[in-house]
C-alpha cells in the first residue's frame, strides 16, 4: 500500500489533475504532521480510507473524492476527521501546494472549510506532466462496472442505521463494489468470500455496523490481495492501532472477572498468564497478546464447564419450597454452558470459512472476541439462586429474589443489544443463542414469581 502514498511533486500533479476529473482519496492525520494521504484513480474511496488507516499512525481516517475548482479543493467525504480543512490545507502547504480546502458531506453540504484570498500560483496551472497523467488515466482499462446491487444489500442500505461514523448505506455500497471481484475469483475462493459477504449483509440488516465494518474491511483486504497476486504480495502484518489495543484490553478485562470465580491454584496460574497478556498489550505486541488471551479463554471455558453445581441439600431431599429454585438454577447453569459452546462453535465455523483466504489470516486471533459477549452473562444469577436455596429466612430470601430479578433484567438488556439480536443470523452456522437464553431466563422469572 506504500506506493499509494503521495508527496511532493507527485502530489501536486495529482491535485492539479483534480481540475479535470474527480479522484478518490484516503486521509489519515498523524501526530506532528505525520499525515498519510493516498490518492488513486481507480480504487474506491472506502478502500483508500482503509489503506490510509493501516498505513497511517492513528485510528482516525477520512475518505471520499475531490475536485479542484479554481484555487479550492472541494472534498466530498464519506467520512471526515476533526478540523480536516485546516489540517489538510496546512499539510498541503508543506508540500508546496497552496490551496483552499472545503469539506462537503455526501449530500454536498459544507461541513468544514479553510478559505482565504490566495495570490496567483503559476505552478498550479496545467502543464505537460499533468496532461500526461490525464492521458494515462484515459488509456487505463476500466475496471468492470459493479453489478446491480444484491437485493439483500440494497435492503440493508435502506434500513435505519444507528447514529455514529458508520452507516448502512456506505457499508452496502462497499459490498456492492466488491461483488465483481468476488464473482471473478477462483471458484473455491469465490465460494468462501461469498459466504462472508452474506454474513456482512446479515450484519448490516441487523444494524450491527461495527461488526459489518470489520467484515467488509476483511473482504476489501482479501480482494486487494487477490488483485495484487497472493504469491507476490508481501505478508500481512498485524494492525498495530488503537482499535486492536482496545479490543484486546476489553478481552483482558472480561477474563479478569471470569478468573475471579475460579478456585486456586488454577486461579493463580491464570492470573499470572493474564498479567503477561496485559504486558504484551501495553507493549503493542498484539499477536502475542491475542495468542495468550485465546489460551486463557479456552482454559476458563473448560474450568467453568467442569465446575459442578453447588449442592443445596448435602445429600438430603430438597425441600418443596426451594425445589423450583434448584431446578431453575441447574437449568440456567446448563444454559450458560450451552451458550458458550454455541459461541465457540460459531467461532470455529468463522475460522474454517476464512481459512486459506488471502487477507483473512488474522481472523482466528480476532474471532475470539465473540466469547467476550458471553462473559457479559456471568455467574451472578446462579450464585444468587444458590443463596436463595440455602437461605431459610423468608425476609432474606425475598431480598435475594429481588436481586435475582434485577440480574435477569440486566441479562435481558445484554441480550437486546445489536450483537445478540444478530448473532443467530450469522450466515455461518445455525445457532439459537439469544432464544435459548431468553427462554431460560423466563423460566427463572416464573420460579421467582411463584
Amino acid at each position: 500500500m506504500a506506493d499509494l502514498k503521495v508527496e511532493g511533486a507527485e502530489l501536486k500533479q495529482l491535485v492539479k489533475l483534480g481540475k479535470k476529473r474527480s479522484l478518490s482519496f484516503g486521509f489519515c492525520p498523524g501526530p506532528k504532521a505525520d499525515h498519510t494521504l493516498l490518492i488513486d484513480r481507480r480504487k474506491s474511496p472506502e478502500m483508500l480510507g482503509k489503506l490510509a488507516r493501516q498505513e497511517g499512525s492513528s485510528p482516525k481516517v477520512a475518505f471520499g473524492t475531490f475536485e479542484v475548482k479554481g484555487r479550492t479543493m472541494e472534498m466530498t467525504c464519506g467520512r471526515t476527521v476533526p478540523q480536516m480543512a485546516k489540517v489538510l490545507k496546512k499539510y498541503l502547504k508543506t508540500q508546496k501546494i497552496t490551496i483552499n480546502v472545503v469539506v462537503l458531506d455526501a449530500e454536498g453540504n459544507t461541513v468544514d472549510s479553510d478559505v482565504e484570498d490566495l495570490a496567483p500560483d503559476p505552478s498550479m496551472e496545467d502543464d505537460a506532466d499533468t496532461a500526461a497523467i490525464q492521458d494515462d488515466a484515459d488509456d487505463e482499462v476500466e475496471a468492470p462496472a459493479p453489478a446491480a446491487a444484491d437485493d439483500q444489500a440494497a435492503e440493508a442500505a435502506d434500513d435505519d442505521a444507528k447514529d455514529g461514523t458508520l452507516d448502512a448505506a456506505s457499508l452496502a455500497a462497499r459490498l456492492k463494489a466488491l461483488k465483481p471481484a468476488v464473482t471473478e475469483a477462483a471458484p473455491d475462493v469465490a465460494a468462501k468470500l461469498g459466504k462472508v459477504m452474506a454474513a456482512a449483509v446479515a450484519q448490516i440488516k441487523a444494524a450491527t455496523l461495527e461488526q459489518a465494518d470489520a467484515t467488509v474491511t476483511a473482504l476489501e483486504n482479501a480482494v486487494a490481495r487477490l488483485g495484487e497476486g497472493a504469491k507476490s504480495a508481501e505478508p500481512a502484518t498485524p494492525a498495530d492501532d488503537e482499535a486492536d489495543f482496545k479490543a484486546l484490553a476489553v478481552r483482558a478485562q472480561a477474563l479478569k472477572g471470569a478468573i475471579e470465580g475460579i478456585a486456586a491454584p488454577a486461579k493463580d496460574k491464570l492470573m499470572a498468564a493474564l498479567t503477561d497478556a496485559v504486558k504484551q498489550i501495553r507493549e503493542r505486541n498484539h499477536d502475542t497478546a491475542a495468542t495468550i488471551l485465546g489460551k486463557i479463554e479456552t482454559a476458563v471455558g473448560k474450568l467453568t464447564a467442569a465446575t459442578p453445581a453447588a449442592s443445596a441439600d448435602d445429600g438430603k431431599a430438597t425441600p418443596a419450597d426451594v425445589a423450583p429454585f434448584v431446578q431453575s438454577r441447574d437449568a440456567w447453569i446448563e444454559t450458560r454452558k450451552n451458550l458458550r459452546q454455541e459461541m465457540t462453535d460459531l467461532k470455529s465455523a468463522i475460522d474454517t470459512a476464512t481459512a486459506n483466504v488471502d487477507g483473512f489470516e488474522d481472523v482466528p486471533k480476532k474471532s475470539g472476541i465473540l466469547l467476550d459477549h458471553i462473559d457479559d452473562i456471568d455467574s451472578g444469577l446462579e450464585t444468587t439462586l444458590d443463596q436463595i436455596v440455602k437461605t431459610p429466612d423468608e425476609a432474606k430470601r425475598e431480598e435475594l429474589k429481588a436481586g435475582a430479578r434485577k440480574i435477569i433484567e440486566t441479562y435481558r438488556g445484554v441480550l437486546d443489544t445489536d450483537f445478540f439480536k444478530a448473532v443467530d443470523n450469522n450466515g455461518f452456522i445455525k445457532t439459537n443463542i439469544r432464544g435459548s437464553a431468553l427462554d431460560s431466563l423466563q423460566k427463572v422469572s416464573a420460579a421467582l414469581s411463584a
